[in-house]
């Protein structure tokens, strides 16, 4: 069986909440985060947040909603095809 995962990268403010903002994001559409990485920018107003799902659907939605959130500066899809 071939799985999608979806690679997200997210500029986000550096603000206590916004990480839970933007995993509520996931929940609602019960989408289970396989990976996080979240590392600050040199100036610390930013973060660049690294979100690895699986087999998304309606990722073009899922998406939208991150751009809406107000601490979302950018939300770009990098997607990879693997085999299990």
């Amino acid at each position: 069986m071939q799985h999608v995962d979806h690679t997200l990268v997210l500029t986000v403010r550096n603000q206590p909440g916004v990480l839970v903002r933007i995993a509520h994001v996931f929940a609602r559409r019960g989408c289970n985060i396989r990976s996080l990485r979240v590392e600050p920018h040199a100036d610390e107003q930013w973060s660049t947040m690294t979100i690895i799902v699986r087999d998304v659907p309606r990722l073009d939605q899922m998406i939208h909603q991150l751009q809406k959130l107000i601490d979302v500066s950018t939300v770009k899809d990098h997607t990879a095809v693997q085999k299990n």
